[in-house]
Protein backbone atom coordinates (compact mmCIF):
# COMPACT_ATOMS: atom_id res chain seq x y z
CA UNK A 1 0.00 0.00 0.00
CA UNK A 2 1.45 3.42 -1.08
CA UNK A 3 0.73 6.32 0.71
CA UNK A 4 2.01 10.14 1.43
CA UNK A 5 5.39 10.86 1.60
CA UNK A 6 6.34 11.26 5.73
CA UNK A 7 8.38 14.53 6.25
CA UNK A 8 10.78 13.74 9.33
CA UNK A 9 9.88 16.04 12.62
CA UNK A 10 12.35 18.44 13.82
CA UNK A 11 14.18 18.26 16.94
CA UNK A 12 11.80 20.39 18.62
CA UNK A 13 8.92 18.53 17.88
CA UNK A 14 10.16 15.57 18.47
CA UNK A 15 11.17 16.74 21.78
CA UNK A 16 7.55 17.88 22.40
CA UNK A 17 6.31 14.38 21.61
CA UNK A 18 8.42 12.79 23.63
CA UNK A 19 7.29 14.79 26.22
CA UNK A 20 3.65 13.38 25.45
CA UNK A 21 4.48 9.89 26.66
CA UNK A 22 4.96 8.54 23.13
CA UNK A 23 7.78 5.86 22.25
CA UNK A 24 10.10 6.17 18.82
CA UNK A 25 7.78 3.40 17.33
CA UNK A 26 4.88 4.87 18.33
CA UNK A 27 5.13 8.18 16.58
CA UNK A 28 6.62 6.39 13.46
CA UNK A 29 3.48 4.08 13.45
CA UNK A 30 1.17 7.05 13.99
CA UNK A 31 2.96 8.90 11.16
CA UNK A 32 2.47 5.74 9.02
CA UNK A 33 -0.91 5.29 9.19
CA UNK A 34 -1.20 8.83 8.61
CA UNK A 35 0.08 8.44 5.30
CA UNK A 36 -1.58 5.07 4.09
CA UNK A 37 -4.70 5.79 6.20
CA UNK A 38 -5.48 2.05 7.70
CA UNK A 39 -3.21 -0.72 7.27
CA UNK A 40 -2.60 -4.39 8.64
CA UNK A 41 0.46 -4.71 11.34
CA UNK A 42 2.70 -6.02 8.44
CA UNK A 43 1.95 -3.07 5.66
CA UNK A 44 2.66 -0.51 9.20
CA UNK A 45 5.79 -2.35 9.96
CA UNK A 46 6.70 -1.81 6.52
CA UNK A 47 5.45 1.54 5.99
CA UNK A 48 7.33 3.01 9.33
CA UNK A 49 10.08 0.62 9.68
CA UNK A 50 9.71 -1.45 12.67
CA UNK A 51 10.36 -4.94 13.40
CA UNK A 52 7.15 -6.62 13.28
CA UNK A 53 8.30 -8.00 16.25
CA UNK A 54 7.44 -4.82 17.91
CA UNK A 55 4.41 -3.69 15.72
CA UNK A 56 1.63 -5.24 17.63
CA UNK A 57 2.70 -4.15 20.91
CA UNK A 58 3.43 -0.37 19.41
CA UNK A 59 -0.42 -0.82 17.78
CA UNK A 60 -1.94 -2.04 21.05
CA UNK A 61 -0.50 0.99 22.97
CA UNK A 62 -1.86 3.64 20.43
CA UNK A 63 -5.20 1.91 20.27
CA UNK A 64 -4.58 2.49 24.56
CA UNK A 65 -3.97 6.06 24.41
CA UNK A 66 -6.19 6.61 21.56
CA UNK A 67 -4.46 7.44 19.02
CA UNK A 68 -5.76 4.85 16.23
CA UNK A 69 -9.18 2.42 16.14
CA UNK A 70 -9.35 -0.84 14.90
CA UNK A 71 -11.64 -3.09 12.99
CA UNK A 72 -11.56 -6.54 13.69
CA UNK A 73 -11.55 -8.39 10.94
CA UNK A 74 -9.28 -10.63 9.68
CA UNK A 75 -6.71 -9.59 9.59
CA UNK A 76 -7.26 -6.78 11.61
CA UNK A 77 -6.54 -3.21 10.33
CA UNK A 78 -5.95 -0.17 12.29
CA UNK A 79 -6.90 3.48 11.23
CA UNK A 80 -5.33 6.70 12.69
CA UNK A 81 -7.33 9.14 14.77
CA UNK A 82 -7.42 12.90 13.48
CA UNK A 83 -4.44 14.26 15.14
CA UNK A 84 -7.31 16.72 16.77
CA UNK A 85 -8.70 13.43 18.42
CA UNK A 86 -5.86 12.04 19.36
CA UNK A 87 -4.47 15.24 21.09
CA UNK A 88 -7.63 15.47 23.06
CA UNK A 89 -7.16 11.34 24.01
CA UNK A 90 -3.97 12.08 24.87
CA UNK A 91 -4.65 15.44 27.34
CA UNK A 92 -6.91 13.39 29.29
CA UNK A 93 -4.96 10.41 29.78
CA UNK A 94 -2.14 13.57 31.12
CA UNK A 95 -4.91 15.21 33.16
CA UNK A 96 -5.88 12.33 34.90
CA UNK A 97 -2.00 11.26 35.80
CA UNK A 98 -1.65 14.54 36.87
CA UNK A 99 -4.66 14.80 39.36
CA UNK A 100 -3.58 11.54 40.95
CA UNK A 101 0.09 12.95 41.48
CA UNK A 102 -1.23 16.42 42.55
CA UNK A 103 -3.66 14.36 45.18
CA UNK A 104 -0.85 12.31 46.47
CA UNK A 105 1.17 15.54 46.86
CA UNK A 106 -1.38 17.30 48.83
CA UNK A 107 -1.93 14.75 51.18
CA UNK A 108 1.08 14.02 51.61
CA UNK A 109 2.32 17.60 52.47
CA UNK A 110 -1.30 19.83 53.64
CA UNK A 111 -0.86 17.96 56.68
CA UNK A 112 2.76 18.93 57.49
CA UNK A 113 1.75 22.62 56.30
CA UNK A 114 -1.82 22.62 58.94
CA UNK A 115 0.85 21.33 61.92
CA UNK A 116 -0.77 17.78 61.91
CA UNK A 117 0.78 14.49 61.82
CA UNK A 118 0.66 13.06 58.91
CA UNK A 119 -1.06 9.89 57.97
CA UNK A 120 0.71 6.97 58.83
CA UNK A 121 1.39 4.22 55.84
CA UNK A 122 0.61 1.12 55.98
CA UNK A 123 3.77 -0.84 55.46
CA UNK A 124 4.67 -4.00 56.83
CA UNK A 125 7.91 -6.24 56.77
CA UNK A 126 7.23 -9.99 56.46
CA UNK A 127 10.03 -12.10 57.62
CA UNK A 128 9.33 -15.44 57.02
CA UNK A 129 8.86 -17.37 53.29
CA UNK A 130 5.73 -18.79 54.38
CA UNK A 131 3.73 -15.56 55.01
CA UNK A 132 5.51 -13.84 52.13
CA UNK A 133 4.12 -16.06 49.97
CA UNK A 134 0.89 -16.22 51.07
CA UNK A 135 0.43 -12.24 50.96
CA UNK A 136 1.31 -12.88 46.96
CA UNK A 137 -1.41 -14.94 46.82
CA UNK A 138 -3.49 -12.97 48.58
CA UNK A 139 -2.67 -9.75 46.90
CA UNK A 140 -2.88 -11.60 43.65
CA UNK A 141 -6.81 -12.78 44.41
CA UNK A 142 -7.74 -8.98 45.46
CA UNK A 143 -6.96 -7.73 42.03
CA UNK A 144 -9.78 -6.03 40.35
CA UNK A 145 -8.75 -5.14 37.12
CA UNK A 146 -5.18 -4.81 36.83
CA UNK A 147 -1.91 -6.91 37.86
CA UNK A 148 1.83 -6.63 37.80
CA UNK A 149 3.84 -9.53 38.78
CA UNK A 150 7.68 -9.74 38.37
CA UNK A 151 9.22 -13.02 40.07
CA UNK A 152 12.60 -14.14 38.63
CA UNK A 153 11.32 -17.51 39.80
CA UNK A 154 7.75 -19.04 41.62
CA UNK A 155 6.72 -21.52 43.05
CA UNK A 156 4.12 -24.09 41.59
CA UNK A 157 1.18 -22.69 43.71
CA UNK A 158 1.80 -18.97 42.82
CA UNK A 159 2.01 -19.87 39.28
CA UNK A 160 -1.27 -21.61 39.57
CA UNK A 161 -2.80 -18.91 41.52
CA UNK A 162 -1.82 -16.47 38.67
CA UNK A 163 -3.12 -18.57 36.03
CA UNK A 164 -6.38 -18.75 37.79
CA UNK A 165 -6.01 -14.94 38.56
CA UNK A 166 -5.56 -14.39 34.89
CA UNK A 167 -8.03 -16.02 33.62
CA UNK A 168 -10.75 -14.32 35.35
CA UNK A 169 -9.26 -10.88 35.03
CA UNK A 170 -9.21 -11.58 30.81
CA UNK A 171 -13.01 -12.28 31.66
CA UNK A 172 -13.51 -8.93 33.08
CA UNK A 173 -11.19 -6.86 30.53
CA UNK A 174 -8.79 -6.69 33.02
CA UNK A 175 -5.00 -6.41 32.26
CA UNK A 176 -2.30 -8.76 33.58
CA UNK A 177 1.62 -8.33 32.80
CA UNK A 178 3.83 -10.93 34.23
CA UNK A 179 7.92 -10.59 33.82
CA UNK A 180 9.78 -13.98 34.50
CA UNK A 181 13.41 -15.01 34.24
CA UNK A 182 15.52 -16.33 32.03
CA UNK A 183 15.10 -19.33 33.62
CA UNK A 184 11.28 -19.75 33.78
CA UNK A 185 10.74 -18.73 29.96
CA UNK A 186 10.33 -22.24 28.91
CA UNK A 187 8.51 -23.91 31.51
CA UNK A 188 5.18 -25.64 30.82
CA UNK A 189 3.20 -23.46 33.33
CA UNK A 190 4.30 -20.26 31.62
CA UNK A 191 3.63 -21.58 28.11
CA UNK A 192 0.11 -21.59 29.76
CA UNK A 193 0.35 -18.05 31.41
CA UNK A 194 0.80 -16.50 27.85
CA UNK A 195 -3.37 -16.98 26.44
CA UNK A 196 -4.32 -15.38 29.59
CA UNK A 197 -1.51 -12.61 30.44
CA UNK A 198 0.58 -10.40 28.71
CA UNK A 199 4.11 -12.07 29.82
CA UNK A 200 7.97 -10.95 29.08
CA UNK A 201 11.13 -12.33 30.32
CA UNK A 202 14.28 -10.00 31.71
CA UNK A 203 16.19 -10.51 34.21
CA UNK A 204 15.60 -9.62 37.59
CA UNK A 205 18.08 -9.31 40.37
CA UNK A 206 16.35 -7.55 43.58
CA UNK A 207 13.91 -10.02 43.96
CA UNK A 208 10.16 -9.02 42.40
CA UNK A 209 7.29 -7.76 43.17
CA UNK A 210 3.11 -7.69 43.11
CA UNK A 211 1.38 -5.03 42.26
CA UNK A 212 -2.56 -5.11 41.91
CA UNK A 213 -4.67 -2.14 40.73
CA UNK A 214 -1.80 0.67 41.45
CA UNK A 215 -2.72 0.37 45.39
CA UNK A 216 -1.57 -2.79 47.02
CA UNK A 217 1.96 -4.28 47.29
CA UNK A 218 4.14 -6.89 48.44
CA UNK A 219 8.04 -6.33 47.14
CA UNK A 220 10.53 -9.43 47.90
CA UNK A 221 13.64 -8.84 48.66
CA UNK A 222 16.53 -11.18 47.77
CA UNK A 223 19.69 -11.58 49.87
CA UNK A 224 23.11 -11.61 47.41
CA UNK A 225 23.64 -15.39 46.79
CA UNK A 226 20.00 -16.82 48.05
CA UNK A 227 17.95 -18.25 45.05
CA UNK A 228 14.77 -17.29 47.22
CA UNK A 229 13.49 -14.07 48.83
CA UNK A 230 12.97 -14.36 52.41
CA UNK A 231 11.98 -11.17 53.30
CA UNK A 232 9.35 -8.75 51.94
CA UNK A 233 7.57 -5.63 52.28
CA UNK A 234 3.38 -5.18 52.42
CA UNK A 235 2.09 -2.36 51.95
CA UNK A 236 -1.57 -0.21 50.93
CA UNK A 237 -0.07 3.10 50.84
CA UNK A 238 -1.28 4.95 47.52
CA UNK A 239 2.43 6.66 47.30
CA UNK A 240 4.73 3.27 47.38
CA UNK A 241 2.61 1.96 45.19
CA UNK A 242 2.27 4.23 42.66
CA UNK A 243 6.32 4.28 43.08
CA UNK A 244 6.34 0.40 42.10
CA UNK A 245 4.27 0.80 39.65
CA UNK A 246 6.25 3.26 38.11
CA UNK A 247 9.38 0.96 38.31
CA UNK A 248 7.48 -2.47 36.93
CA UNK A 249 6.46 -0.43 33.76
CA UNK A 250 10.05 0.65 33.16
CA UNK A 251 11.40 -2.81 33.65
CA UNK A 252 8.47 -3.93 31.41
CA UNK A 253 9.41 -1.58 28.76
CA UNK A 254 13.14 -3.15 28.57
CA UNK A 255 11.42 -6.82 28.88
CA UNK A 256 11.35 -9.20 25.99
CA UNK A 257 7.57 -10.35 25.07
CA UNK A 258 7.40 -14.65 24.96
CA UNK A 259 5.12 -14.93 22.28
CA UNK A 260 1.94 -17.51 22.19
Amino acid sequence: MVGKEIVPLDERVWASIKRLGLSEYEVKAYMALIGIKNGTASEISNAAGIPISKIYETLKSLEKKGLVRVERERPMRYIPEHPQVAAEALRSSIENLVNMDLQAFVSSFAPIYEGEAPERPDIWIIRSEASLWRSVKDVMKRSNMQLSVAIPVMPPEIYQMLLSVSALLKEKRGLVKVIVGPQSTNKPVTRKLVNTAEVRVREITFGGGVINDASEVVLLLVTPGENAPKLAIYSTHVALAGIAQLYFDMLWEHSERIKP
